[in-house]
């Protein structure tokens, strides 16, 4: 509620709108020209809590008198609360504060607090001291006496305001509440003498009368809430998604507000030939004789020599401090840096002005009705070779190479000598990268291992600026949370080993660089391993919703101005012998004002790709979508993958010693993250677990995960080193740590692989009970019948094991995972081998990914003796999934039954990967020949 009679006056973030009152609160009767609200109406039971907000402002000559009136039903104990206090903030410069009403209506009874000696008191308060909001605002407050559930409090209060800067001229701006915001009664009334020239206006879904001359007064009235507005595209430009005001000023043109407000500004900009603005405009001049240099040195002087303090105190909203004074205190607001700046370019003959701005929603300003209040920011227009340099004294880290960047303020108002007119600001290309990033990423460990990446980011302007700190600083918290915001493309699952921050005041560049290690760029999908390398597929999600009939005549606004840079070479195993680049390695394409422009070359053992994209401020039309989403679908469709050869070795194809080689560097990149992570953080030791893991060395997997059970104990974390238990023969560690993950998290994935290896153990009873326990949902039911067929069988039933698959393939006779259990179960306990391949091939054909199907039917084939046909399965399986060992250990054994001796070297690779593998399948009698 506060925010909605508040905004009766809109205010910016450094031009202030014109605020309110003198020192002390004064009282008196609703002023004359006040139209009484139907209190009658408004003091009906029911309905919303909030019974009446009223706004009503008179224009008399320069000052605008605002009237607020509300009434508010107190329905509950937190109302009570909250409106049991009340506070009305002014700014004691420019008029007075009137208190006219404070009263408690409660049932018949109308008590008058006023009467009863109620005062406000008034204190000082700058709320906004924390963001550098000086403003001197004044509130006065009061806890309202005897304030009951169920009583109807209703004030009422004038603020009057005289606003220096404007002289002669005055302006109003109501904002109009809209449905579905709920009152009993409200209105907005601005009224003004019937001789005086206004202008008003206000968004057309508002719907606001013309003004009716009613005695000696013209009058505008609307009534509230309005209408809900029409719902508007997120993507549509600002000026379609205003909220409604209703804005009333004596300005005729931007060209005559131009002209009221400069010669503040003109006289502020004024200095002395011997003052101190006058010396250092000398100095800057004495260090070069290029304007653009000398522009760009005034420009950081401002910025970093004059800290931001919006100083609202006597006038101080729209009449800017002198330059000389803002040089003095060292601290000012965007007008007295924006002065400040102005009287630098003057000194040094460089042709300028300031301009008036708005920071949100410039593309609606010249829709609307000329006011100050469209405006909540200042800078300098400077002109150089006639070029134009749009200077912000409130950003930071302006140099040489960033001087004509273009802020996204769409349209600016020269504030001159005889006025002028609004100015677009046209946009063009950023000069420099705002981010650059540089990755260098080591593969040559192999296609499947981790890559070791050193990253570099520059960031210039005020992005880098704002990494200063963290290099003067050189925290280790704020490096781990630098850290953790650096996700180089390309890296998953990226871990830094060490970071460094600089920054470079001279050239206001901030570079960062990191040393860490992620995860293989290489993705195996579909039989296919490739390394992205452009991906583009976000393009594809470019498609603005104007399907609506009212929307589709409606631009979409695009962001901007930015402008990035990636850059990544790629060191690849075996000097990049065999590796190829399939697909588009140039582009340069537009789309919807940005321009994307990629390059890449493969040369020798390395990968060097470069993509930069820049951005623009501005808009599409509406007619230039149909076109823009098919350049869309062409673009997102882009790829370029880097193909490594068909002989590219897996880490189980290495030995002992060659993997280790290949893996010390990384592991002790993952040492090192350990040791630059917080203390809490135990994602780099996991990763280091599943690394370790994923190379076979169980031995300093397992170690691992005991530090990290230790520290942090999880189900999943059990789970983990029971694999590992089991991978280095000891079951009963692994059963100790199924049952620990099972007690911390009932999850039946536990629970399921604690009753194999209870069954395989020999306890069919605890492996029973365990499954009886098991609470079974739709989706565990193949799962579930699977596992108990399994240990059914393992106690010598096969047929009750063949029955309970049966059961499921009957409910669900398409289910690939039911076909693949059914086939699998037949193949390893050699039972119901008739029409076994023919089930089989139902579960291949129907699987999402076949290689487990192809597996099972392979060890069916294997068992009806059929070993060329098995051995074509399991060459399939490995195609599909390189990495199955249990398919890898199976074409082994064919491999030997068949004669061919390489079977040796099949099971010696999967026994690196599974070492329990023999003693599973020995279980069943699967076996390598004597």
């Amino acid at each position: 509620m506060k925010r909605i009679w508040r905004a009766a006056i809109l205010a910016g973030s450094c031009l202030a709108a014109p605020a309110m009152a003198g020192e002390a609160v004064l009282y008196a009767p609703e002023p004359a020209w006040v139209v009484a609200p139907d209190m009658a109406a408004a003091l009906q039971p029911g309905g919303p809590a909030e019974r009446l907000l009223d706004w009503q402002q008179r224009i008399d000559g320069s000052t605008v008198h605002a009237h607020f009136q509300r009434a508010v039903r107190i329905e509950n104990p937190q109302a009570l609360m909250q409106e049991n206090t009340l506070s009305f903030p002014w700014l004691p410069d420019k008029g007075d504060l009137t208190v006219h009403r404070l009263d408690l209506h409660r049932g018949d009874e109308v008590i008058d607090l006023l009467a009863q000696g109620a005062q406000f008191e008034v204190i000082r308060r700058e709320e906004g001291l924390e963001q550098r909001l000086l403003d001197g605002e004044l509130t006065a407050t009061l806890s309202v006496p005897g304030l009951r559930v169920g009583d109807v409090l209703r004030y009422a209060i004038t603020i009057s305001t005289d606003d220096q800067a404007l002289g002669d001229e005055v302006q109003v701006t109501q904002f109009l509440p809209a449905a579905p915001w709920q009152v009993g009664a409200s209105r907005a009334i601005v009224s003004w003498p019937q001789g005086a020239e206004m202008f008003w206006a206000a968004e057309a879904r508002a719907g606001v009368a013309a003004p009716v001359s009613r005695g000696g007064y013209q009058w505008l009235e609307v009534a509230l809430p309005l209408a809900e507005p029409d719902e508007m595209p997120g993507d549509s430009p600002a000026r379609y998604r205003l909220p409604a005001v209703l804005r009333v000023g004596s300005f005729a043109s931007w060209t005559e507000l131009s002209a009221v407000m400069a010669p503040h500004f003109t006289a502020a900009a004024i200095v002395a030939p011997d003052s101190p603005v006058a010396r250092e405009a000398r100095a800057i001049m004495a260090r070069s004789d290029d304007p653009r240099q000398r522009a760009a040195l005034a420009t950081q002087l401002v910025q970093d020599e004059v800290s931001y303090l919006l100083d609202g105190l006597d006038g101080g909203n729209y009449l800017p401090q002198a330059a000389g004074e803002t040089w003095d205190k060292r601290f000012g607001d965007c007008k007295a840096k924006s002065v400040l700046l102005l009287a630098l370019l003057s000194e040094m003959g460089i042709a300028a002005e300031v301009v008036l701005v708005s920071s949100r929603g410039g593309d609606a300003v010249p829709g609307l009705l000329p006011l100050p209040a469209a405006f909540d920011h200042m800078i300098v227009r400077a002109q150089i070779d006639g070029t134009d340099y749009w200077l912000d004294g409130t950003s930071a880290a302006t140099r040489l190479a960033n001087l004509a960047d273009v802020p996204p303020f769409f349209h600016a108002l020269p504030l001159r000598a005889g006025g002028a007119g609004l100015v677009a600001m046209d946009q063009r290309d950023l000069a420099q990268p705002q981010m650059a990033i540089a990755v260098t990423a080591d593969q040559t460990a192999g296609v499947d291992f981790p890559q070791l990446v050193e990253v570099d980011i520059t960031l210039t302007g005020p992005g880098g600026a704002r990494l200063r700190a963290v290099a003067d600083d050189d925290s280790p918290e704020r490096l781990r949370q630098l850290a953790g915001m650096i996700t180089p493309a390309g890296v998953a699952n990226f871990l830094v080993s060490d970071l460094a921050v600089s920054y470079d005041n001279a050239t206001a560049t901030a570079r960062v660089h990191a040393r860490g290690v992620g995860s293989t760029r290489f993705e195996w999908a579909e039989g296919r391993l490739r390394a992205p390398l452009l991906d583009l597929s976000g393009f594809g999600s470019f498609n603005p919703d104007r399907a609506r009939a009212t929307w589709r005549e409606i631009p979409v606004v695009t962001q901007g101005p930015s402008r990035q840079l990636m850059e990544t070479r790629l060191l690849l195993p075996d000097d990049g012998a065999g590796y190829l680049l399939q697909g588009t390695a140039a582009l340069d394409e537009r789309l919807a004002n940005t321009r994307l422009l990629a390059t890449a070359s493969l040369d020798g053992g390395v990968v060097t790709t470069r993509n930069e994209e820049f951005q623009q401020l501005g808009e599409l039309a509406a007619l230039e979508l149909p076109g823009a989403r098919r350049a869309a679908r062409r673009l997102a469709s882009q790829r370029l993958e880097l193909v490594p050869p068909e002989g590219a070795r897996w880490r189980w194809q290495l030995d002992v010693a060659e993997r280790e080689e290949r893996a010390a560097p990384i592991r002790e990149a993952y040492d090192d993250a350990i040791a630059f992570a917080d203390p809490e953080d135990f994602g780099p030791l996991q990763a280091r677990a599943l690394f370790n893991a994923s190379i076979f060395d169980f031995g300093a997997a397992r170690a691992d995960f005991d530090a990290l059970i230790e520290r942090q104990p999880s189900a999943w974390a059990y789970q983990q080193r029971a694999g590992l238990h089991e991978a280095l023969g000891d079951n009963l560690s692994a059963i100790a740590d199924l049952n620990a993950a099972w007690d911390l998290e009932p999850d039946n994935g536990a629970a399921l692989s604690l009753a194999r290896l209870l069954a395989y153990d020999g306890d069919m009873a605890a492996a029973q009970e365990l499954l009886a326990s098991l609470p079974v949902g739709e989706a565990d039911e193949v799962t579930f019948a699977d596992m108990l067929a399994t240990v059914t069988a393992l106690e010598g039933d096969t047929a009750t094991g063949l029955s309970l698959l049966a059961e499921r393939l009957a409910e669900s006779p398409n289910n690939a995972d039911a076909l693949n259990a059914d086939c699998w179960f037949r193949g390893l306990f050699q039972v119901a081998l008739g029409d076994a391949v023919e089930r089989c091939t139902q579960a291949v054909e129907r699987a999402a990914d076949p290689a487990y199907a192809l597996d099972s039917r392979a060890l069916v084939r294997f068992r009806q003796g059929e070993l060329a046909a098995a051995l074509t399965d399991l060459d399939a399986a490995l195609t599909l999934s390189p990495g199955l060992a249990p398919s890898l250990y199976l074409r082994g054994v064919v491999r030997l039954h068949a004669g061919d001796r390489a079977g040796r070297e099949d099971i010696a690779t999967a026994l690196r990967m599974m070492p329990q593998l023999p003693a599973t399948y020995g279980r069943h009698g699967i076996v390598p020949p004597r």
